[in-house]
């Protein structure tokens, strides 16, 4: 991995002299104006990135440099190991800058190393690992508690917060599903100063971050981008009106349903035995994408959405994010005809004796049997 900077990023992007008197002001008979993009521009951000999409094109383009990444002025560059293509790629890329005039931080480019901080994150492509700051992994908990109690928060800490958490999202990509309710918070707001109340769903997408956050390290291991199916795993999960059932590999677990959830919906009972699964085969399954094949289109719906307005299933939700968010588990969900999830099916069913003579592969235990509490 490589890197380098852009030098005085928005002073590349020259204004159109039409376009002068509106970047300017007058000061004892004197006017001064901005030629180039002025730093504090609301929109100089979005044009500078034009810019920077136009060289990362040409670079793919035109170099066939398949390893690169940028974030405004910030360009990475990556190749496999023992190549000299990262290095080709840096050079080239300083290269192209130089011949259209655009100067270039030296003292901030890097050569191709295996250990190397980007906007703030350090990768690791020995140990594959992406690590956030220390100073960032101790601030998250002290932000979250600080806007936990309150009643009210302005839009600014609301948004400081955000800013915080969306960028441990950067390594926590599983976090992002507690972001959502936050930042519907944000909208309709125009001023720093104005207030907002925070709501029972924002509270609880604090709580599951401080949950979380309390176990995490600042490391994460990058995931392949490879997804391992309910087929590829054999983890299948159902359940029925009077139990719940799921194979993994050759364990298996089901239970029945006490009163208290006897009638509550179909859905939120598919549910549980999803979220169960990943709790107890999570050390087995970590570190990697999972997608879930399941025969009930809702539960598909809200474990692709990662949200639902029933408070119940929402608890659910936030259960199975939550060891996601632990083990560094990315999923996701497929519909599949009933039929062919037939051992789950029947160990939902309680249909033991029928599921151990079919399935003769199967572990002469179970993992678990018990009523649903």
């Amino acid at each position: 991995m490589a890197k380098t900077d852009i030098a005085e990023a928005f002073k590349n992007v020259p204004i159109h002299p039409s376009d002068f008197e509106l970047l300017g002001f007058s000061f004892q008979n004197k006017f001064y104006f901005d030629k180039t993009l002025p730093f504090g521009l609301s929109f100089s951000c979005n044009l500078f990135e034009r810019f920077s999409k136009a060289l990362h094109w040409v670079m793919e383009n035109y170099f066939q440099t398949a390893g690169c990444v940028h974030a405004l002025d910030d360009f990475l560059f990556m190749g496999p190991p023992s190549t000299n293509k990262c290095s080709k790629a840096l050079f080239g890329f300083i290269s192209l800058c130089n011949d259209i005039g655009v100067p270039i931080k030296h003292e901030k480019t890097v050569e191709p190393v295996t250990r190397i901080t980007f906007i703030v994150i350090e990768i690791d492509s020995v140990k594959f690992e992406l690590r956030l700051p220390q100073d960032k992994i101790t601030k998250i908990p002290d932000s979250l508690k600080r806007v936990q109690n309150k009643r009210k928060v302005t839009l600014q800490e609301l948004q400081s917060l955000i800013g915080l958490l969306n960028f441990a999202c950067s390594v926590v990509i599983p976090g992002r599903t507690f972001l959502r309710r936050l930042i519907d918070l944000t909208r309709g707001i125009q001023k720093p100063h104005h207030f907002r109340r925070l709501n029972s769903k924002a509270r609880a997408d604090i709580q599951a971050w401080l949950i979380f956050i309390k176990h995490f390290n600042g490391k994460a291991l990058i995931l392949e981008d490879k997804w391992y199916t309910s087929s590829h795993l054999n983890l299948h999960t159902d359940a029925s009106n009077i139990g719940f059932g799921g194979t993994f590999q050759t364990q298996w677990f089901y239970g029945s349903w006490n009163y208290e959830w006897t009638d509550l919906h179909i859905t939120v009972k598919e549910l549980f035995p999803i979220v169960l699964a990943l709790e107890l085969y999570s050390y087995i399954i970590e570190n990697n994408c999972i997608e879930f094949f399941l025969d009930n289109m809702a539960v598909v719906h809200i474990i692709n959405k990662q949200t639902s307005k029933d408070p119940v299933i929402m608890k659910l939700v936030r259960r199975l994010v939550i060891t996601a968010l632990k083990h560094n588990i990315l999923f996701k969900a497929t519909h599949i005809p009933v039929t062919t999830n037939i051992a789950s099916d029947k160990l939902s069913r309680l249909q033991i004796k029928e599921f151990r003579d079919r399935f003769t592969n199967i572990s002469t235990e179970m993992l678990l049997k018990r009523p649903c509490q």
